[in-house]
């Protein structure tokens, strides 16, 4: 089982949302022209993707244009965006990746602004980001100068509904999940209530939302080695194992080991959000905002493990050893904003906002042994992450040097941006607990971060066809670690490591973007920008890894690696269709500088303090130690079939193609960046039925191989494609009921590693590079097609 990722809701995850005004407000009747919310909730139109008005490169999707597939997350309404993969488990989509850049390549905002990562490399995790309270996702290929310059894959911006835009009303849902497999049902509902006073100068929204969701994996792994019947040709073909793979012939088997896992993760989350803006006069605004999400997840796991000797039908299926694993995690998000936006004349305007987001996680996970009462191990998580930001920016037109330059108009924007960010972690493990000198390891540490950004964006009007953007952003980052590991023995103090660290960096990122619009319904794209991607917490904190990458070394981290950095181009080119919808293609490229990576120090362990005949390896650390090249072509449509007479007839596709290469670390050929798979596609059709007040429609995603290498592994992940349906039956003008399916091919992924050992790292390398495998491990996870009805209704 791939371990879940315990973090995994980190924060502030919204950035906005809450502030519930208790006054009563009218609904005023919408005057003529205004958009309604039955005709944005209860509509048979094809939404398709439309061009933006950013010289950033920008791709645009509002909420109608996922709502007929009922996404629960916004990782379900990613699965549909150009270029998003994702290598989750089976059934999950997590952490989004850009390009398939993830691992903290791939930037995520909320409402333009960061919002803390989930896990310590600053992955955010989107799967508990309720859809419902999405307004539209913005994809952002090149970042300009006044957003963080985190994004090197890309930046996914999230804007969430807010009363100011949203007509006023109340929007109700109900629905019900069905797991097929499993024959379990999971219930779902939410809230929507927005409106304004008479004035229009007290407007508001307010969300509740609250949905129980359920996953089964049905897993099973088998592991070969030079016993096994067929590993010596595997290995001479340079293989990943899979041909040995007979997941559903046990009895055929030539594995030494085989696990087959049941694990099924039971979710309730709940969330309240909304926002009040408040019109002070013509030319000001002030908007509080706040939200408070509730995730409780009970994980339940039972493990059947047969032993074999490699030969055909040479496992022991009379005799399985049992596991079993029980967690229980509980997640708990919350956090609030006031934004404040003023005309100063004419010509300028100013803003400010402050935020503050806190995320708490207290999670346990217990093992069990031939048993489900025989404990033999407890991992707890304690953390609690708090982020401060403040920013304050100036917006201004300068006709002077517009007429002086013999242009049409000059935009300045500039601004600063303020953070700190304090991260506290516990993890505690207690190792066989059935003896009465068990074994715990205490672990802990404390993150300070703090940011003082500046930035300068001019945007240069040539003319109605030409625009130029040009940037500068300024990124001075202060980190502070504190570190304390605790070893005991029967629950008494055996030793102690505790240490701190602290590091400076300070960057200048540049950024320009170009867009000429060659008639009406064309326009061509330009763009270059610099963009950084920060270390890992793991990998600064100088602690000590004992018995990494080998049994006989010790690694350790490095608080004085620099950030990564990457220079970015995209060209791009649209076309709009004279009626709906657009199609375009991009090439993109980045040239990634200092990459990190685990290096050989060369150095003995005596120099932290340990006895090198204990570990007569090396010593092993976090170095930037090389460069990578990323780079592919992006397509998308999303338009009507009109040309051929379907007007009621809509279809959306993109296709994404990427190339990257990077040393590899055990000195062969260059290999793909980590997790990054070859392809990613997404196609599917719309279809209204007027006459029936009826659509249906499908959606199809796949992505292609992505591989993992580090020492002494090689991965490789593959997944099949998921099926999306939906069947719509408008009630009336207010009500619509939909039908959706999803994963309907019942798709699996498969993954395979290669391992190679040795006592050292040199050994493990050497053996690498020489494709000398120790084992291999296939593993086959599975899901259960899920069917929801929801009914939705708008008053």
């Amino acid at each position: 089982m791939r371990a879940y990722r315990r973090t995994a809701f980190k924060a502030a995850l919204l950035g906005t949302c809450l502030m519930t005004p208790f006054a009563a407000f009218a609904q005023e009747a919408p005057q003529q022209g205004e958009t309604t919310l039955d005709e944005i909730v209860v509509t048979g139109q094809i939404l398709y993707r439309d061009r933006t008005d950013t010289v950033a490169p920008e791709l645009v999707y509002d909420q109608e244009f996922f709502a007929k597939f009922e996404p629960t997350s916004v990782g379900d309404q990613l699965r549909r965006v150009p270029g998003v993969a994702f290598t989750s488990d089976v059934g999950e989509a997590d952490a989004p990746q850009l390009r398939g850049l993830g691992q903290g390549f791939t930037q995520v905002l909320v409402n333009g602004r960061p919002i803390p990562g989930a896990g310590n490399d600053r992955t955010v995790f989107v799967d508990r980001i309720p859809a419902e309270i999405i307004d539209r996702i913005e994809i952002v290929r090149s970042p300009s100068a006044d957003i963080d310059s985190q994004g090197v894959g890309g930046t996914i911006n999230i804007i969430l509904k807010d009363g100011e835009s949203l007509p006023p009303g109340v929007i109700a849902r109900v629905g019900a999940t069905y797991d097929v497999d499993m024959s379990k049902t999971r219930p779902n509902a939410s809230v929507s209530w927005s409106g304004r006073n008479d004035a229009e100068t007290l407007l508001f929204s307010v969300t509740l939302d609250a949905q129980q969701r359920y996953n089964n994996k049905d897993v099973v792994q088998e592991v070969f080695e030079e016993d096994s019947e067929g590993f010596a040709a595997e290995v001479a073909a340079r293989g990943m194992g899979r041909s040995l793979a007979r997941f559903d012939d046990p009895s055929q088997s030539v594995a030494v080991e085989r696990t087959e896992e049941q694990d099924s993760r039971d979710s309730t989350d709940l969330s309240f959000n909304g926002d009040l803006t408040w019109m002070i006069n013509d030319h000001t605004s002030l908007r509080v905002d706040a939200f408070v999400l509730s995730t409780a997840r009970d994980e339940h796991q039972d493990t059947v493990i047969y032993e074999g000797d490699g030969s055909v039908g040479g496992l022991d299926l009379a005799n399985p050893e049992l596991e079993f694993q029980d967690a229980d995690f509980n997640q708990d998000s919350m956090g609030a904003s006031a934004l404040y936006e003023t005309e100063l004349s004419e010509t300028m305007d100013f803003e400010a906002q402050v935020r503050v987001n806190n995320f708490q996680d207290d999670s346990t996970e217990e093992s069990f042994e031939e048993t489900p009462t025989n404990l033999v191990e407890r991992e707890s998580i304690d953390a609690d992450d708090t982020e401060w930001t403040a920013d304050a920016a100036i917006t201004q037109e300068l006709p002077g040097l517009a007429e002086a330059m013999g242009i049409q108009n000059v935009e300045m924007k500039y601004g600063i941006s303020g953070k700190i960010k304090d991260r506290e972690f516990n993890q505690v493990v207690d190792e066989d607990l059935g003896d009465p000198d068990y074994g715990t390891t205490d672990g802990r540490f404390t993150y300070e971060e703090t940011r003082l950004d500046a930035y300068l964006r001019v945007e240069w009007e040539i003319n109605d066809a030409v625009t130029l953007q040009t940037g500068l952003r300024a990124e001075s980052t202060k980190t502070e670690i504190t570190f304390l590991n605790r070893f005991l023995e029967g629950g008494v103090l055996e030793d102690e490591v505790s240490g701190a660290a602290d590091n400076d960096e300070f960057m200048l990122n540049p950024s320009a973007h170009l867009v000429w619009k060659l008639g009406e319904n064309d326009q061509l794209r330009f763009s270059a920008a610099k963009t950084v991607r920060r270390p890992s917490i793991d990998q600064m904190i100088p602690a000590l890894a004992l018995e990494s990458p080998g049994d006989e070394d010790v690694t350790i981290g490095n608080p004085d690696l620099a950030f990564e950095t990457a220079i970015g181009f995209d060209v791009g080119y649209e076309h709009r269709f004279s009626g709906r919808g657009i199609v375009g293609v991009n090439v993109f490229s980045r040239q990634i500088s200092d990459l990190i990576g685990l290096v050989n120090t060369g150095e003995d362990v005596d120099v932290v303090g340990l006895d090198p005949a204990d570990y007569p390896g090396n010593l092993y650390s976090f170095r930037n130690i090389g460069d990578a090249d990323v780079y592919g072509i992006e397509l998308d449509l999303s338009a009507p079939l009109s040309f051929i007479g379907l007007d009621e007839t809509g279809v959306f596709a993109n296709f994404t193609r990427m190339w990257s290469n990077r040393a590899d670390p055990a000195g062969g050929p260059d290999v793909m960046i980590d997790f990054q798979p070859e392809y990613v596609y997404n196609f599917g059709v719309t279809h209204n039925i007027p006459s029936w007040d009826a659509s249906l429609g499908f959606s199809y995603q796949k992505q292609g191989e992505s591989r993992f290498v580090t020492y002494g592994e090689i991965e490789s992940q593959l997944y099949d494609g998921n099926l999306e349906i939906f069947l719509e039956k408008r009630l009336g003008s207010n009500m619509v009921l939909r039908l959706t399916g999803t994963n309907l091919l019942d798709a699996d992924s498969n993954q395979a590693e290669a391992n190679f050992d040795g006592d050292n790292g040199a050994e493990i390398l050497a053996n690498q590079a020489a494709f000398n495998v120790d084992a291999y491990e296939v593993e086959r996870e599975g899901s259960s097609p899920k069917v929801t009805l929801t009914l939705r209704a708008v008053f």
